[in-house]
């Protein structure tokens, strides 16, 4: 049987979004939670919720500021309460120095190496930069990602970036013209080195600077010091 390893804020504002009191956010998120269980085949997770510091922060303070967000936290009060009965209770996980996220790909990380089933669940897209079987929440629908489309995935964005959260990327490219570049690229260390020459082209002088940036804020950590950076021996191919 696999465990299911929870983004788990998205489930509880979803659960909690529109109840009036924590006690109806609380059979809310209950009845969510069984029906993801359920839908994965099992009895076993591990939910993360968000946490007071993120690194991505000191990155770029502008990360995940937009007034969208806050004012859509603003509307569901009793959201951050179920958060904090959760947490007392210890039915989830809270992240330190980093996201939900990266407690999940983290599990996962732990999971292979272990040889132990799992499902990845969540409604966001950037989790399927991790190879495996994912529990879509809002469309209450298992898919594969195997460990092509996982890389594929992760290298375009870096080069889309994440307007939502505050991530630049690079001005005009989205997944179309993100497939272009990337195309005819078919291991990791092909996909990286497309991606340096794209930076390269737009940034010039400034293309580490500005991959690093973005790499930083995208890339979800796969051990607890798992930091993104470009190696001293990788550059542009035609610089």
């Amino acid at each position: 049987m696999s465990i299911v390893l929870i983004d788990g804020d998205p489930l509880l504002f979803r659960t909690a979004w529109g109840c009036k009191t924590l006690k109806k956010a609380r059979q809310a998120f209950d009845e969510g939670l069984k029906e993801v269980l359920d839908s994965c085949f099992s009895d076993e997770c591990r939910i993360a919720v968000f946490g007071d510091t993120n690194y991505r922060k000191e990155v770029d303070p502008t990360y995940k500021s937009g007034d969208s967000r806050a004012k859509s936290k603003e509307a569901n009060p009793q959201y951050f309460k179920l958060r904090r009965q959760l947490l007392n209770e210890k039915l989830v996980e809270e992240a330190v120095d980093m996201e939900a996220d990266d407690y999940v790909r983290i599990w996962a990380e732990e999971c292979r190496e272990n040889g132990t089933p799992y499902v990845i669940a969540s409604i966001d897209k950037d989790l399927q930069c991790i190879p495996g079987t994912h529990y879509l929440i809002h469309k209450k629908e298992l898919i594969w990602v195997d460990e092509e489309e996982a890389d594929i995935h992760y290298w375009t964005q870096i080069l889309t970036g994440d307007s939502v959260d505050n991530i630049p990327g690079l001005y005009g490219i989205g997944p179309v013209k993100a497939g272009q570049i990337l195309d005819g690229a078919t291991t990791s260390k092909e996909r990286k080195q497309k991606v340096i020459d794209k930076y390269y082209e737009v940034y010039g002088e400034d293309w580490k600077k500005e991959l690093e940036h973005t790499g930083q804020l995208i890339h979800i950590r796969r051990t607890l010091d798992d930091d993104f950076a470009i190696p001293k021996e990788d550059g542009p191919s035609h610089e």
